[in-house]
């Protein structure tokens, strides 16, 4: 079944076709909206953007700088595919450095936040309820944001985001059925443990959740390779394109 990768117009920045070219696709990858090794399509975003191919050019150059997607030689752009060596150590990494915002979280995260953290966490569950696996996984992404921005520390957001969108495409496999809310038992201890203030606790939690995650990925990885799946169409909601779009494939 084709999947939509739904992009939320209050997430993506008025400017240049540029900017909200490239501002789309991050979260999209981020939120494992697009399967490794799936070739991005120009001509398909610009329709959606309703701009030229340059600035979809431009956006994706930019991910390919950033290591996002990977230009081969054959196929063009396309999400890179992952080993087990290299899920590994994401995992690795993120877990020593979302870990160590997790924990500075709890020193510093006002009630405001936490009381966004648990509306956030309040969704992701009725989305598990009625198996909404792509509204799911954006949450999941907004869930641990929350958390890192609490941390106070703009130099490690950066290096969070781009750890997400190596880790995000991955985050495809969480949308069957049987994983789907796996992770929540995490969630639920990390707001606790924000709200008690105990950094090691919710680190522990953090690093938990990811593991888990990981796991299943791993698995993934290392399963022989079956044949290419039904590429996802990618709606990028908030663009007079995506509605456009969708006017002309329900008529």
């Amino acid at each position: 079944m084709a999947r939509s990768a739904r992009i939320d117009a209050g997430e993506t920045p008025a400017g240049t076709a540029h900017a909200r070219v490239h501002a789309a696709l991050r979260q999209a990858l981020m939120n494992g909206d697009f399967l490794p090794g799936q070739r991005i399509v120009v001509r398909e975003i610009a329709e959606r953007f309703e701009t030229s191919a340059m600035p979809v050019r431009e956006a994706l150059r930019q991910l390919v700088s950033d290591e996002a997607l990977f230009d081969h030689p054959n196929r063009g752009v396309i999400v890179p595919e992952a080993t087990v060596e290299v899920i590994s150590d994401l995992v690795r990494v993120r877990c020593s450095i979302e870990g160590a915002a997790t924990e500075w979280a709890a020193a510093t995260i006002d009630e405001t936040e936490l009381a966004e953290i648990a509306t956030i966490d309040r969704h992701m569950r009725a989305c598990t309820a009625r198996h909404d696996a792509a509204d799911y996984l954006t949450l999941n992404r907004r869930f641990h944001f929350s958390v890192y921005r609490a941390a106070r520390s703009p130099v490690l957001q950066p290096i969070i985001e781009r750890l997400w969108l190596r880790a995000g495409p991955w985050l495809n496999i969480m949308r069957d059925e049987a994983t789907l809310g796996l992770g929540l038992d995490h969630h639920a201890e990390i707001m606790d443990a924000l709200r008690r203030g105990d950094g090691v606790r919710a680190r522990r939690a953090l690093i938990a959740d990811i593991t888990d995650a990981a796991d299943i990925m791993l698995r993934a990885a290392s399963k022989p390779r079956e044949p290419a799946r039904p590429r996802p169409r990618v709606t990028l909601v908030g663009t007079a394109g995506a509605a456009k779009t969708a006017q002309r494939r329900q008529s």
